[in-house]
């Protein structure tokens, strides 16, 4: 059975699709970093680009029916029996769902959701005996103005639903459409709620196929985050059985071209720990089992919070509490200083409050290590001797956060009576981190990492421990970047985005398996 995989990304969909039996002889994607990590796989798992596979780095809106058949054709395995069109067993692929995500603004004029059509295009070209397609669940509702059909037949309405188009464009090039539906990863085996539209078509002529049936349909058969990440936990590993998950997971569930899986290696790639700091370490052990950045305000609103127990956190409210004439205070001890440049700086100014808030909380926890390296990295920012940097020191810690003490600030969170502004000092502005829950499954992996607090350690995700809650096999292996921010996220796609972007494995394989049931009877 022969496939082709477009806008394959890291390849979430293609282990699936390998999974089920499938060979995969043509993919592609227009991004040079995801198309890395998904050659790499490939060649692990015997799948050689120019042998017996062949990878395309395009756009899609440049490649064609014909070029794909002519590439697969060259192929040394397939020159002796070469494919026409309508002789590709299947088709699947995942247009960028930007301009239908639910997590984003959508847009119905994005031209990223015009994509399809070109995703519909290739279809028509090659004739492929089955088609899948899989989307975000906003998919289902979006509406698109001026959509030009393939056929000139064809004029549709203003505003018409984005799912309407589809199935009505498949229909008109010879394929019979199911009804679309929603599935939940978390049916399949995945330990996450992450809901994706599929769509199924079949060439007039074939054999119908269906919708995969939920294998874990019930609450107490899905795999919890325990069940998942447990064993990567560094500091203290939960008391619990290995499960059956990890085992699949180290031990692999994609097979090599020979009829072996591959099997992890015993160091987990990818699982290298973020670097945080005491304040960011404090702020997420704020958070209790499964619970979200508008939850926990809602807690402190209601039970109050004790910042006593949490000293970085804390002096981080006093100093932001006092932040107007902190700052206009630090601007006359750096004049003081003969620090004329700096002190017109806010940025400067905002950064040596922090260093100095730091240096009261180890000072609070005679800490004389810490404040031997912090009057030392103050040292470089006011480009003077220790000795002059200790006296700055003392002048700041005699006259900053006089307007709001510290009693003040721990009397108004132990009521729960703090502003709007303090309270995002203490939590940011970011209200869409949560906070695992290791009895359940997780929620929908998203590309920014800091979505997601680890349940057992306070820091973020690993790119494996995502990996794993997304079904991949632990010697799948993500090359490049492992985050990128700013105006950079336009462009690259890290290893957190490759993981994010993916159609979950387990999710892939029960949606081919279908497929090659209706081809097998056929």
């Amino acid at each position: 059975m022969y496939a082709v995989d477009l806008f394959c990304g890291a390849g979430g969909f293609s282990e699936g699709i390998t999974q089920a039996g499938f060979h995969i002889v043509f993919s592609s994607d227009r991004s040079q970093h995801v198309m890395e990590t998904y050659m790499n796989r490939h060649e692990q798992l015997g799948l050689i680009h120019g042998q017996n596979t062949h990878f395309e780095l395009a756009d899609i809106r440049d490649l064609y029916g014909s070029e794909i058949l002519e590439k697969v054709n060259r192929l040394p395995v397939f020159q002796n029996n070469p494919f026409q069109v309508g002789q590709i067993d299947a088709i699947f692929g995942g247009p960028p769902c930007q301009g239908f995500s639910r997590a984003g603004r959508r847009d119905p004029n994005d031209p990223r959701n015009m994509l399809f059509r070109e995703y519909l295009r290739i279809i028509s070209e090659v004739q492929p005996r089955y088609v899948v397609m899989e989307n975000v669940s906003g998919f289902m509702d979006t509406r698109l103005s001026n959509f030009l059909s393939l056929s000139n037949e064809y004029e549709y309405d203003p505003e018409v639903l984005v799912s309407e188009i589809l199935q009505n464009e498949l229909q008109l090039i010879g394929y019979n459409v199911l009804q679309p539906r929603l599935l939940d990863s978390s049916d399949y085996g995945v330990p996450q709620k992450r809901k994706r539209a599929i769509f199924i078509a079949y060439r007039n002529g074939e054999k119908e196929p269906r919708y995969p049936e939920p294998t874990t349909p019930e609450l107490h058969q899905k795999v919890t985050v325990l069940q998942a990440i447990g064993d990567l936990v560094q500091s203290s590993r939960p008391d619990n059985e290995i499960s059956s998950y990890i085992n699949n997971s180290r031990k692999g569930r994609t097979k090599h071209v020979s009829g072996n899986t591959i099997e992890g290696e015993n160091t987990p790639v990818n699982h290298e720990l973020s670097t945080h700091s005491l304040s960011v370490k404090e702020r997420f052990s704020l958070f209790l089992p499964g619970e979200s950045t508008r939850m926990l305000e809602s807690r402190i609103r209601k039970e109050g919070i004790d910042l006593r127990s949490y000293p970085n956190l804390l002096m981080e409210c006093v100093f932001y509490a006092n932040k107007n004439s902190n700052q206009k205070i630090l601007k006359e001890i750096a004049l003081e200083f003969k620090l004329k440049e700096n002190a017109d700086s806010n940025l400067w100014l905002i950064n040596t409050l922090k260093l100095i808030s730091q240096i009261f909380v180890c000072e609070k926890s005679n800490d004389f290590v810490g404040i031997k390296n912090l009057i030392k990295k103050l040292t470089v920012r006011l480009k003077c001797s220790e000795e002059i940097a200790e006296a700055f020191y003392q002048r700041c810690k005699e006259n900053l956060n006089r307007e709001v003490t510290v009693r003040e600030v721990v009397g108004g969170f132990l009521m729960g009576d703090v502003n709007s502004d303090l309270m995002r000092s203490l939590l940011t502005k970011k209200n869409s981190r949560i906070k695992l829950n290791v009895n359940s499954v997780s929620p929908t992996m998203v590309t920014l990492p800091d979505d997601f607090i680890n349940p057992f350690e306070p820091r973020i995700l690993t790119v494996r421990e995502m990996a794993r809650l997304q079904s991949f096999d632990d010697s799948f292996k993500f090359l490049g970047k492992r985050t990128t921010g700013g105006e950079l996220r336009k462009e690259e796609v890290p290893q957190y985005t490759q993981v994010g972007n993916a159609v979950p494995p387990l999710l892939g394989k029960a949606i081919a398996m279908e497929i090659r049931k209706a081809l097998e009877e056929e």
